[in-house]
Order: C-alpha cells, then structure tokens, then sequence
C-alpha cells in the first residue's frame, strides 16, 4: 500500500520534500496546534517528574483473571492517558528463571561452539517456551482488547493474538550499555506513508486534542517495507529484578500528547534540516531535537521475574545507561498482537524463518549477523510448540468459540486460509 511509487522510502530526500508538500498552506495551523500541545507537555513533564515511576499504570495478573480476562476500566483509563502499563505475576519466578538458564546455556555454548557471536538470539528453547506460556497469551488478548474500531467493519480479532518472534537481554550487572530514547514500527514512513497518516490525521489538521492512539482502522492494514506486522503494545517479560538505576526500560507515560509532539515538531521546527528527520527504522528521539519526551521519560517501578510490561507501538522508550543493581538485568521481548490477515501474512513467512532457525522476515533486512544463529543448535521444530503454540505461530489453524459472532468466525476463516488451513 505505498502509495507514491515514483518517490521509494530510502531515498530520504526525496521523501521529505514530499512530505513538505503535501502540507504546504497548513503551516500556521500546524503551528498554533505545536504552540498549544507544548504547553500541555510541560504540565504533563510536571506530573511525570512529581510522581516518578509510581506514574506507571500497574495491576496484578490476577486482576485480569477475575475481570473475565480484561483489563480493568480504572486501570484501562490510565493505559489509555499514559500508553504503557505492568501486569505483575504473570509467570511464576521459578519458571521465568529456569526459561533464562535454558537461553543462557543455548546462546553461550553455541557461542563457545562455533565461535559465532549473536547479539540477541530468538530461538532459544526457553524463548520458544515463554512465547506460548498460557498466562502471558492472555494477557496479550486483553492488552489488545485496550484498542477499539470505530466503524465496527475493520478485520481483526483483538482476543486471538498472533506471536511476533523477537530477542532478549542479558545485562550483567555494572555492564555499560543503554539506549537512547526512540520510536520503533517505522520511521519517516509516519509521515510520508499515506495509510500510515491516516492513524494521525487529527494532529495533521491541527486538532491534536482529539487524536485516537488506540484506533485500529488503519493500523491492520499498514504494508511496510521494514515492519511487516502489527504490534499493538511492544512488550518485555522481566526475567530478573529490574527497577531504578538498574539498567532497564524508561517509558514516557503520556501518548497523545508525545505522539503530536514528535510528528509536529519535526515538521513544524526551522532547525529540523534534512539529515535530522528520521529514515526508514524507527524515529530517534534525541535529546537535542525532542528535549520535552526526554525530560517526560521516567523509569518503570520495581519488577520481578514474571511480570509483564508494555507499551504502545507509538511510545517513545530509553534503556538506562548505567546499571548499578547486583544482578543482570535480563528481559524476553514479547509483544502483544492481534488476530489480522496482515499479521497472518507475516506468521505465514515467520514459519519458514522459524524452522531455518533465522530471525525473523523483520529482521531479515536488518541482519547485520548474516544468519549466524542458523548455526546454533538445537534448530526449531514445530514439535517444540505445544497446540496453543502452533496456532500463536501459524502451525495449526484459529478456532472459533460458541461466543463468536459472524464477523469473527469469517475473519478466522479469512486468517486460516491465508495460513494454508
């Protein structure tokens, strides 16, 4: 669904200048918005800051469990405000710590085996176990149950989740390391994509108070050339104790408004020039250029092995620099994502990758290791999935409910034959 064919993604100048035009005589209008929302963003900086990492949204897993598998309005209100909250108690500790010795003992023998060093692998055996553990699957459907359709017409299923695989972090403790503050799913193609502008057409038309981040008409349909699949909320199961300056994720908890402000203030900004603009993977948030996200970021409370956190595919997020805990500091990257052709397109491609024991097709493109964990053993198997896992990674066909209506059953349907059931 690229829509100016004559003006490819890389080529970032011409991009830009076609961004621009398409905003031309709407720059007052853009302004005024930027002028407002600033104001706004530095109430919410004074919010932030005042509470610290107690500003997070947070709730027990078994919140969840006794609320029929939803989350909770109070909770799901303040999800809503911020775009990222935590589930604690998800996965037992024991069993968390024992799926990290089995990454462990898979990414460092095979490292010491073949002398082949993969920075983050994806297709450890304790990886593949966490991924379809039945607790964390439903806490995906209820994350993804926070984003809404409008018109009610729009395909997909937000309580059948399907599984993006991803890596993992393991951070020994003092080790040096850290990432600045960015946006990942997609870069200047927010901007130039003309699907994509869709999912913030409020704040291109000045109205940025009335933008939706949780409406999912456009986002399921979004053909990118660098993020194939639909994450409704990027997502991490701690395996290990995380907190304040221990080297874990910082998060800025208000999604409207930091959302407007990095898409109007790069277009609106005199001192945003050419070679400032984000390219093709994932928008950098620096500090120097976005100074308000990054005053706005705050460190997440205090976590154990099991819980879950998660954030919104437009949130802007760091990793703490320093690590100052006495223990590693270790995460598996799970995300939470619905029931979409789009995203059964993707599990249809991710099978083969899976069985080859490669990355992803996301990260196929960005591979800067050449397919070195192919040579990791053991490879996967499609019997290393238990049936919950087979269906999550496109294996085995989505069944439908007694309490699913037409729409779903035919968006299952739908889903199942582009899986080849």
């Amino acid at each position: 669904m690229v829509v100016h064919q004559n003006v490819p993604i890389w080529d970032q100048k011409a991009a830009i200048a076609d961004v621009k035009n398409t905003f031309v005589g709407k720059e007052d209008a853009l302004k005024q918005s930027y002028d407002r929302l600033v104001q706004e963003l530095l109430k919410k900086k004074g919010e932030i800051q005042a509470a610290g990492p107690a500003y997070i949204p947070t709730c027990n897993y078994q919140d969840i469990v006794s609320n029929n598998g939803k989350i909770p309005d109070d909770l799901a209100k303040r999800v809503h405000e911020t775009g990222c909250f935590i589930i604690k108690g998800v996965i037992d500790p024991e069993e968390v710590l024992a799926r990290k010795k089995e990454i462990q003992e898979y990414w460092y023998g095979n490292e010491e085996r073949t002398g082949n060093k993969v920075r983050a692998v994806q297709n450890a055996p304790g990886l593949i176990k966490l991924r379809q553990q039945p607790d964390l699957v439903k806490c995906m459907a209820a994350a993804n149950s926070l984003w809404h359709d409008p018109s009610g017409e729009t395909e997909w299923v937000a309580d059948k989740p399907m599984m993006y695989i991803d890596g993992c972090r393991i951070r020994l403790a003092g080790q040096p390391g850290g990432m600045p503050a960015h946006v990942d799913s997609g870069g200047i193609d927010r901007w130039h994509h003309q699907a994509y502008r869709k999912c913030y057409q409020k704040i291109w038309q000045g109205k940025w108070e009335e933008h939706d981040a949780w409406d999912v008409t456009e986002r399921v349909n979004l053909h990118l050339q660098c993020n194939k699949l639909f994450r409704a909320f990027q997502g991490w199961v701690a395996m290990s104790e995380a907190g304040v300056d221990k080297g874990t994720i910082r998060l800025c908890p208000a999604i409207k408004e930091q959302t407007a402000y990095y898409l109007l203030k790069t277009l609106v900004d005199p001192e945003m020039t050419e070679k400032k603009w984000p390219q093709v993977h994932g928008i950098p948030l620096r500090e120097d250029l976005y100074p308000l996200i990054n005053e706005c970021l705050v460190t997440i409370p205090d976590v154990q092995p099991g819980d879950y956190v998660l954030w919104h595919c437009d949130l802007g997020h760091s990793v703490e620099y320093t690590h100052n805990g006495d223990k590693d500091s270790s995460v598996a990257y799970i995300p939470a994502s619905p029931m979409c052709p789009l995203n059964a397109s993707y599990l249809a491609e991710q099978r083969t990758t899976y069985l080859e024991g490669a990355k992803g097709p996301d990260f196929q493109i960005r591979d800067h290791e050449k397919g070195l964990e192919t040579t990791y053993e053991p490879i996967p198997k499609e019997d290393d999935l238990s049936d919950l896992g087979k269906q999550l990674m496109g294996f085995a066909p989505y069944t439908v409910g007694p309490n699913d209506d037409e729409k779903t059953k035919n968006i299952v349907q739908k889903c199942n034959q582009i899986l080849g059931f």
